[in-house]
């Protein structure tokens, strides 16, 4: 409709225009006049009243509540400090990135709604076949030995989530695999928000 109007006011532009230049002042000898081209006003869109009152009503969509970030505070961490050798924090760390990761992949996966690989993923790379993985390394760089036991028993609950995530996800069953995610999360989230490595 604005196209429409936009090219109709163009059009009587050059009109005018031309108009204008057929009788100049010279020809006619008549003063110049000044001409104004008007925009038109857009036209508003109204809905009937019988179809608005068939329109369902707006709804409103309240924000999920979600708690509050955690505050730098350099001089305090009341996490548990868990000392261990350079070569077992290391190893740690590199296995809590390889989590992350394959915790991506697994919503990524079932974003896309690919279920099944979802659950291979979780299966394989955050399951609980591969919670003795440390023990192929030397044994000063497995961490394991220098966690307390309510710390191995989070991890622990971690590896048995995704385990479990895995299993529902292996059937294809996208409802309920969804619905597990926090429990295949809320393990790591508990760790980290008791202990630090440094």
């Amino acid at each position: 409709m604005k196209a429409a109007a936009l090219l109709l006011g163009l059009a009587c532009a050059v009109l005018v225009t031309r108009a204008a230049a057929a009788t100049s002042p010279a020809r006619k000898g008549v003063g110049a006049q000044k001409v104004i081209i008007k925009k038109a006003s857009p036209v508003k869109k109204t809905v009937p009243a019988p179809v608005r009152a068939r329109l369902p009503a707006a709804k409103t969509v309240q924000p999920a509540t979600a708690p509050a970030p955690a505050t730098p505070d350099a001089s305090y961490d009341e996490r548990e400090l868990i000392k261990m050798p350079s070569p077992a924090r290391l190893a740690l760390r590199a296995e809590m990135r390889d989590r992350m990761v394959a915790l991506d992949a697994v919503l990524q996966r079932l974003s896309e709604g690919k279920v099944e690989e979802a659950g291979q993923i979780a299966q394989l790379r955050l399951g609980v076949a591969v919670w003795w993985n440390h023990t192929q390394l030397p044994a000063v760089a497995q961490p394991e030995q220098y966690m307390p036991p309510a710390m191995q028993t989070l991890a622990l609950d971690g590896y048995k989530a995704a385990t479990d995530f895995a299993t529902v996800a292996l059937t294809g069953d996208r409802h309920t695999a969804t619905a597990m995610l926090p429990q295949l999360t809320g393990s790591c989230t508990q760790c980290h928000q008791a202990y630090r490595i440094r």
